[in-house]
């Protein structure tokens, strides 16, 4: 794995527009789909985002010279960030497996811009204003290699998930409570039918397209009162 930091510096015109306060991006070192943690600090609490097997960094190739890119999209519930970032992948970094030693080129900085834009007000950080509706700005995006996690990384074949995982911790260490990322706002009401002699159980199915399902009560086929289940 690779670890890339991020940090964020806001561009341009923009309105009720924070950038991330930084995060991370770690993925496959000869590229793959990665996984994305953003961070957001309002007031005293400090936050991490965890956008897990998202987004994709990979080498683009023209002769002799490789440029290593990042390419992601980060959705809440309702606004979208987009992010992308390229650099020259001119460094070696050595990588051992019980097939093979391999040389694998990878970008120490890579450089680009995060956009938001969206006509509701509903982002990771509280706005300051009942009142503020839509957002829309611009950051610079800089991902800089952290040597010494992704060391840690190659040194002990972590995975993906690991990795993860043990970036997440180092933030709770700092301070960082988790966040949770929704993607979708779709809800819908099922309806529960218990099945079989006897039987105590209704089983609740989400509408097409809902993320959430109510069963209601199912009853036996020789009369006994089937249970409520929510899916």
């Amino acid at each position: 794995m690779v670890v890339y930091k991020l940090s964020f510096e806001v561009a341009g015109e923009n309105i009720n527009y924070k950038p991330y306060q930084g995060g991370y991006y770690i993925a496959p070192i000869e590229g793959g789909t990665g996984s994305l943690i953003l961070l957001t600090a309002t007031g005293t609490v400090k936050t991490y985002y965890t956008y897990a097997n998202f987004g994709e960094l990979f080498v683009a190739v023209k002769g002799a010279a490789r440029k290593t890119v990042l390419s992601a999209t980060a959705a809440n519930s309702v606004s979208t960030t987009t992010f992308f970032a390229i650099g020259t992948a001119k460094t070696q970094m050595s990588i051992a497996t019980r097939a093979a030693d391999l040389d694998v080129w990878v970008a120490e900085t890579l450089k680009g811009y995060a956009v938001s834009a969206d006509s509701e007000r509903d982002l990771p950080y509280a706005s300051t204003s009942a009142t503020d509706i839509g957002v829309a700005g611009v950051s610079y995006i800089t991902a800089t290699l952290d040597d010494a996690q992704t060391k840690d990384a190659i040194a002990t074949n972590a995975t993906l998930a690991l990795e993860v995982t043990a970036v997440q911790t180092m933030l709770q260490e700092l301070g960082y409570v988790a966040g949770t990322v929704s993607n979708t706002t779709a809800t819908g009401t099922g309806t529960g039918t218990a099945t079989g002699t006897n039987a105590t159980t209704g089983t609740g199915t989400a509408a097409p397209g809902a993320t959430t399902g109510t069963g209601t009560t199912g009853t036996g086929a020789t009369g006994n009162t089937g249970t409520t289940t929510t899916r």
